[in-house]
């Protein structure tokens, strides 16, 4: 059996658990509290050194990052596959996870500061709409760039590059930056077909369901 430890909210938590269920694998979810600081606990950091979410342990074998994780996880267990059976195909998922772990997550990181973080009588009004402006950019330039393949999904069929993405970008409306219908059409419809999984609905942030 699977042993996955997670944060409730985590995206790269809930990249994982997408595939997780995708795939069809019986797991374990171990869900850590960020609030009581179980992610820094020293039976968790022996899993994951830098204290973070998501980890996995699999028949002895402990892993943390999550790159890493989806990695194992297509390699380990290869059907349904995540990724196309193409190199190029496969290129083109790995360029839109990079995308968004690399680009927009920089970017992402000043508004999270300020809006998750930060107290509302200490947050710069001026940051946040700056950093907001920075994630509409990210978003319609996906927008911009999925919407030339034509199809559903991110790079044509369903793969990787949408579990990576899909937590960014809900995460992202609770940071006040929501998907426009007349700025990023393409994603609007895409992120329709994506809650519409089952994945989606059995791998939703606990805590995001009172809230």
């Amino acid at each position: 059996m699977i042993r996955f430890y997670y944060g409730s909210g985590s995206p790269f938590s809930w990249r994982v658990q997408l595939v997780l269920e995708e795939k069809g694998l019986p797991y374990e979810p171990v869900l850590l509290s960020f609030a009581k600081g179980e992610h820094k606990s020293p039976e968790h950091v022996a899993r994951s050194p830098h204290g973070k979410v998501p980890a996995l342990e699999d028949d002895g074998l402990r892993l943390y990052e999550s790159s890493a994780i989806v990695e194992y996880l297509e390699d380990r267990y290869p059907r349904p596959p995540m990724l196309p059976a193409d190199p190029a195909g496969r290129a083109r998922v790995r360029i839109e996870e990079l995308e968004c772990l690399l680009y927009f997550g920089e970017r992402f990181i000043a508004l999270a500061r300020q809006v998750f973080f930060a107290p509302a009588e200490q947050r710069d009004a001026a940051k946040v709409e700056a950093a907001r402006a920075e994630i509409r950019e990210q978003l319609g330039a996906l927008d911009a760039r999925a919407s030339r393949s034509g199809r559903e999904y991110l790079v044509g069929a369903l793969s990787r590059a949408d579990f990576t993405w899909i937590p960014f970008v809900e995460l992202a409306g609770r940071a006040g930056v929501d998907l426009d219908a007349r700025a990023t059409p393409w994603l609007v419809g895409w992120r329709s077909r994506m809650r519409g999984r089952p994945s989606y609905e059995r791998s939703y942030p606990p805590h995001w369901r009172a809230s």
